[in-house]
């Protein structure tokens, strides 16, 4: 109980004391999110280990972390994420299309939800002050196939205030996630060093940091549209205090009203409009703390500010350097692809290293990012090759160069083993590497053979894991 002693100074705000102390003493649920695409997949193999959450399409409670389950996880079906944390890409209301900026991205989940509520005719920026926690970044988009997501490298507090070279106007987003660093509170139930008193002089000066990426992201946003802040604390300071200072101080960045949130379904209190005797803004009522006991969840705090003025939207002009994806060249031509393919997915980058690596977007921003959309081609062998990331999303699109295989095969292409289809179709141009796919699971990139077998390419270590090994395990 001595760790619980840092959350005495909030009795007076959590309502039932006894069940906020229990939850966070409890060890917190496992639960993760589904983009829409994987729906028809998850319901071919479905997983016994997950249970819906009753306020989302998206989410899942684990309750087993069965083969299944750790199949569609390598497929880039689901999202290993807190519910709680779930919560905050749902404020921001986002429509297909818009323009959005994740400030302090890494290590990324909230991206690909950002991603999935835009869609391919929208454009995510997912920032982070870190170049190497971006790399945990780059490797979740090329699970999950993201082809609007760019990403660059920068300090949030002074992210690029750029203006377009034709007509000066300012560049900026549709809406801006500022999912700020933070003292970590709310995350008690999965890692209880985070109360630890001696860590308290470690965030004493957050507030200023919190402060100034607010004020950033109100700058990056356009007129009439929306800033969420959020945190994973309890603590006043570092949410409501910090809003306060953004509504009664505004600077150059522009001023901002507060817009309630509601999430139905779940349990949200109120901001507080006062802390240790202090009147704070009034509209910070209209914020809301997810406390741990009300959902079964972690802490958060969600506060979504629209920018005051005249809603105006300008365009993005494009950026040079890249060219478009011709359906007369290999690997293209091999796969007969359907015309949505070529439809959403325009451009291609060559990349560094000799230009092995060819990346494939769907939109572009005014930004020097460090990467753009998702890996797509491989160019180290004579002929380029799909990259694994982009071949099961080819396998969607194919008419031809196809391999459908057994559900019962699916584990064995996993595991790097040489599989038999029941379905080959033959590419249309010179190639031997195929698409693999069961139904509506698509699987990656094959190599068949004269007698017909497909030998699978599929990664041998992805998202950080042996593949092999850790899926033995959970069959075990």
């Amino acid at each position: 109980m001595a760790l619980l002693n840092r959350l005495d100074q909030y009795d007076d705000l959590v309502g039932d004391v006894a069940a906020f102390r229990s939850a966070c003493a409890r060890p917190l649920p496992d639960t993760c999110w589904v983009p829409n695409e994987h729906r028809d997949a998850l319901a071919a193999l479905p997983p016994r280990s997950l249970e819906p959450l009753s306020w989302t399409n998206h989410g899942f409670r684990i309750t087993e972390k069965d083969l299944a389950f750790g199949i569609h996880f390598l497929l880039g079906g689901l999202l290993i994420q807190e519910e709680a944390a779930m919560m905050a890409v749902g404020a921001l209301g986002l429509q297909p299309g818009e323009r959005v900026l994740d400030l302090c991205a890494a290590p990324g989940n909230k991206t690909v939800q950002l991603a999935a509520a835009v869609g391919l005719s929208g454009s995510v920026v997912g920032n982070d002050v870190s170049a190497a926690r971006l790399q945990v970044l780059r490797g979740i988009v090329d699970r999950f196939r993201l082809a609007q997501v760019h990403l660059t490298v920068h300090d949030g507090t002074s992210f690029p205030d750029r203006r377009f070279d034709a007509t000066n106007e300012p560049v900026r987003f549709d809406a801006v996630l500022a999912d700020v660093p933070c003292s970590c509170e709310g995350t008690c139930r999965k890692n209880p060093s985070v109360l630890d008193l001696r860590s308290l002089h470690r965030t004493a000066c957050l507030p200023r940091l919190q402060e100034t990426l607010l004020r950033r992201a109100i700058l990056m946003t356009r007129p009439g549209g929306r800033v969420l802040y959020a945190t994973c604390t309890f603590a006043p300071e570092e949410n409501e205090m910090v809003v306060d200072r953004v509504l009664s101080q505004p600077g150059r960045e522009g001023t901002v009203s507060v817009e309630r949130i509601d999430i139905p379904g779940l349990q949200l209190d109120p901001g507080i409009d006062r802390w240790n005797g202090r009147a704070l803004h009034p509209s910070l009522t209209h914020t809301r703390r997810v406390w741990p006991h009300r959902n079964d969840t972690g802490g958060f705090y969600l506060a979504l500010l629209r920018k005051d003025g005249s809603p105006v939207r300008s365009d993005w002009p494009p950026r040079t350097g890249s060219g478009t994806v011709d359906p007369q060249a290999l690997p293209w031509s091999a796969y007969a692809l359907d015309e949505p393919f070529y439809r959403n997915y325009r451009h291609i980058t060559t990349g560094k290293r000799g230009g092995r690596l060819v990346h494939v977007r769907s939109t572009d921003v005014p930004f020097n990012t460090v990467s753009v959309g998702m890996s797509g081609l491989n160019q180290k062998a004579r002929d380029p090759r799909p990259s694994s990331s982009l071949a099961p999303l080819l396998a969607h699109h194919a008419c031809a160069g196809t391999a459908e295989v057994p559900k019962d095969a699916i584990l064995a292409f996993l595991k790097r083993e040489t599989v038999v289809p029941s379905e080959l179709v033959p590419p249309r141009d010179r190639t031997r590497y195929v698409l693999v796919r069961s139904g509506p699971i698509r699987l990656g990139l094959g190599h068949v053979d004269n007698a017909g077998r497909v030998a699978s390419l599929f990664p041998s270590h992805l998202a950080g894991l042996p593949v092999s090994d850790w899926l033995d395990r959970l069959g075990g």
